[in-house]
Order: structure tokens, then sequence, then C-alpha cells
């Protein structure tokens, strides 16, 4: 009988990927902060990433971790708004890349992506 490779293999732990994505995509704003680098442990030994169902929950823990340690540079101005977006779009991507699954992979990749157009000076 096999089992599933999920349940056979230890928890795999990418929290420390999305710490150190935190800490040095924002390492301009951290002259203008004073701030701890942040880090969060995501498990899935509960998932089976063969299924389809498994492997989004695993993507949906991943953004959520991702917005969790990026979320001290949230703000609304547009120079932090951008390293904030800098910080979770490399955070998501290195824990994605770091758990080494088709299935969640291919989530990511067609995940949508929005950003902000910046607006453009009147010349007058």
């Amino acid at each position: 009988m096999l089992m599933h490779q999920s349940r056979l293999t230890p928890v795999r732990v990418v929290g420390a990927v999305l710490a150190i994505a935190a800490a040095t995509l924002v390492a301009d704003l951290a002259s203008a902060k004073d701030q701890d680098a942040v880090s969060t442990v995501v498990r899935y030994s509960d998932l089976d990433l063969t299924q389809s169902a498994d492997a989004a929950r695993l993507y949906a823990r991943l953004k959520y971790a991702a917005q969790k340690v990026c979320s001290s540079y949230d703000s609304r101005d547009m120079n932090v708004q951008r390293g904030h977006d800098a910080c979770y779009d490399a955070a998501l991507s290195n824990a994605v890349a770091r758990v080494n699954d088709a299935k969640l992979s291919s989530l990511h990749a067609n995940a949508p992506r929005i950003k902000l157009a910046r607006r453009q000076a009147e010349s007058g």
C-alpha cells in the first residue's frame, strides 16, 4: 500500500525563507523604520499536495504568511507600499520555490498580479 508522500516526509518549514525575503527586500526601508525582521512558520503536514484542493490551501497559507511577514511595511505612502509589494512578492515566490511542488508552482504562476500604475506628472 502506497502512502501519500506528504505523510511520509517531515514537515517542511518555509518560514525562514519568508523572513529572509522580508529582511533583504526592505533593506532600504530599514533605515527609515527601526524594526526587527519578522518571520513565521508555515506547516503543511496535514495536507496532501497531490490533491489540488490541498495545494490551494497551502498556497492560501503561504499568501497569508507573506502578508503577515511584510505587514509592518504596509502604508499609504507609495514608496513604502512598493517596498511592501516587493517584500510580499519575493517572500511568496521564495516560499513556493522552497516547497518545490508542481501544483503549488502552477497556482502561483497563474495567480493574478495587480500592480498600481505610476501617476504621470502633468506637463504644463
